[in-house]
């Protein structure tokens, strides 16, 4: 009987054998495809921490990179992550199935290299997300809003240990049973809860900043900072002491800063970093590059570079500058931990508005805190069913439709991190740290990758253009592949050897490595084991995982 090619991303129920070979078989994974391209477009705003992000803008790169100009570092970080979105749009649609960088990486690189970079800088890292979140939940959402209805106690309790190590605890439940009750839920929270308060919070956001264009801001300044006197000449005294008079666009200073960025911007394309296999049309490039690019458009631009930039004109254009150079070096000491989110609360006496703000900073962070649940289980389950981790990571609910036993394992190992980001400070900027680096790393060897891809997995490459995946160019995938890798490689080198950024830490980077050689040493053991069964793994890695 004649036999066609399989479309894009097939497995076959086995591969082909012959008697002698060890035997490798697969089974149906129970996963069902609920996302839509719009519900995974509005997955990406979320999973990149949406409003969130202006914590990385702002004071931190006016204090040791002066002269940097923040919306054109967001524009050129965005331009970077068009050629991110290009790649995980095709890689995701040749293999839309669960295991996202993993299978990508395995695939068209090798298993060793496929199995520990993701297992270093996504089942490692990305346990610091969920207290990540949650101190953005608290300082950003909760904090402001008990100030607002007059909730001292309840403020500062929040702002003590315990009180973040409670959020933590709620934050890792709550995203531990959305995650178990599946994305039919999920989709549900997100259509009808967390978009539409992220949108009205941003549509807050800009009418606060058109509506105070012109305004006298030293007085709202001052009278802000009544109970401590910081005044905006002492700001401005301050900063002139450490000899700062004011600079100069500095094209230098703005490009490092786009190290940072990198492990922000381009996760719009969240989705294809694990949940290819729960969206529907996820073998449509075209569409996928869409979900990936226009959310990167409105979280870099609209949601970043127009509020900061008219942030900006209110203050004056130097000031910002003056202020973050003043608090880094200790000439003012604020009562609150300085950030975009404060200088709005600045802008307005209305505790309606700031707490309608302090709801889209809730959302935002409750996004990129909760997005690892999701996707660090589908990774675990794509290494599961290749047989790269036993067997019970794969296990699907019949109920629910998810990994249950994944998520449980996962979500036990991030409250013992949110214990340690609570009640050990100095362990939290190490771990941090880690997180940006291998954010952006992750993403470089899977442009790497894809570089690779047309010769290394030509079966896989084959199946996937005479499927009809004409946005799949050879020419184009491979440069858009060499391209990125190249890039994110400059990015980070950047950020471990520039200070500026505060990533050349001896512990961060033992931290790093220590991820690294706990991935290679269970790889190799594992692997050991396996062929002690008479298993050979290596026979998974010429396919890809069934949906």
């Amino acid at each position: 009987m004649a036999t066609s090619d399989p479309p894009a991303g097939a497995a076959s129920a086995e591969p082909p054998r012959d008697d002698a070979q060890p035997r490798f078989a697969r089974a149906s994974s129970g996963l069902v495809r609920e996302l839509s391209i719009a519900d995974t477009a509005a997955f990406g705003i979320l999973a990149t921490g949406a409003v969130y992000g202006v914590l990385y803008l702002f004071p931190a790169p006016q204090g040791v990179s002066t002269g940097i100009n923040i919306p054109v570092m967001l524009i050129l970080g965005f331009l970077f992550s068009l050629l991110v979105y290009y790649v995980y749009a095709q890689l995701g649609a040749a293999m839309p199935r669960a295991g996202g960088d993993y299978l990508y990486e395995s695939r068209a690189l090798s298993p060793a290299i496929g199995f520990v970079v993701p297992w270093a800088c996504q089942l490692m890292f990305w346990l610091v997300f969920p207290s990540l979140g949650a101190y953005g939940v608290s300082t950003l959402g909760l904090v402001p809003i008990a100030d607002a209805l007059g909730l001292d106690g309840v403020s500062s309790f929040l702002l003590e240990k315990d009180g973040f190590f409670l959020v933590s605890v709620i934050f890792v439940i709550v995203g531990y049973f959305l995650t178990v009750f599946g994305l039919s839920v999920y989709r549900k929270v997100q259509k009808y809860v967390l978009i539409p308060i992220l949108a009205i919070s941003v549509i807050t956001i800009y009418g606060l900043l058109l509506a105070n264009l012109g305004t006298d801001f030293t007085a709202k300044f001052n009278a802000f900072h009544a109970a401590d006197g910081i005044t905006v000449n002492g700001v401005e005294q301050a900063a002139a002491k450490t000899g700062f008079h004011g600079a100069s666009f500095n094209l230098g200073n703005t490009l490092i800063w786009i190290a940072v960025m990198a492990g922000v911007l381009p996760y719009t394309m969240y989705a294809a970093q694990g949940l290819m296999g729960e969206v529907r049309q996820g073998g449509n490039a075209r569409k996928l590059f869409g979900a990936f690019a226009i959310p990167g458009f409105i979280v870099a631009i609209v949601m970043m570079a127009i509020p900061f930039a008219l942030l900006t004109s209110i203050t004056g254009s130097r000031f910002l500058d003056d202020y973050s150079v003043a608090f880094i070096n200790g000439g003012i000491a604020p009562a609150y931990v300085p950030n975009f989110s404060v200088f709005l609360s600045m802008l307005t006496t209305s505790d309606v508005v700031i707490i309608l703000i302090s709801l889209g900073f809730i959302v935002g962070s409750f996004g990129i805190g909760y997005a690892v649940f999701i996707n660090a289980s589908r990774v675990m389950m794509g290494m599961s069913l290749d047989g790269a981790l036993p067997k019970f990571f794969s296990e699907v609910s019949p109920r629910y439709h998810t990994p249950v036993k994944a998520i449980t394992l996962w979500s036990a190992v991030a409250l013992g991190v949110a214990a340690l980001f609570a009640y050990r400070p100095s362990a939290q900027l190490t771990v941090l740290i880690g997180g940006v680096v291998t954010s952006a790393l992750v993403v470089g060897v899977t442009c790497l990758a894809a570089a690779f891809f047309p010769t290394r997995a030509r079966e896989i490459f084959k199946s996937a253009t005479q499927s009809g995946n004409r946005m799949l160019g050879t020419p184009a995938l491979v440069a858009a592949g060499a391209l990125g890798a190249a890039i994110t490689a400059a990015l980070i080198y950047v950020a471990l050897t520039f200070d500026e950024l505060g990533l050349t830490s001896r512990d961060s980077r033992v931290v790093i490595i220590s991820a690294f050689v706990s991935g290679i040493v269970f790889y190799i053991g594992w692997r050991l084991y396996k062929r002690s069964q008479g298993v050979d793994t290596s026979l998974a890695y010429r396919y890809v995982p069934p949906e």
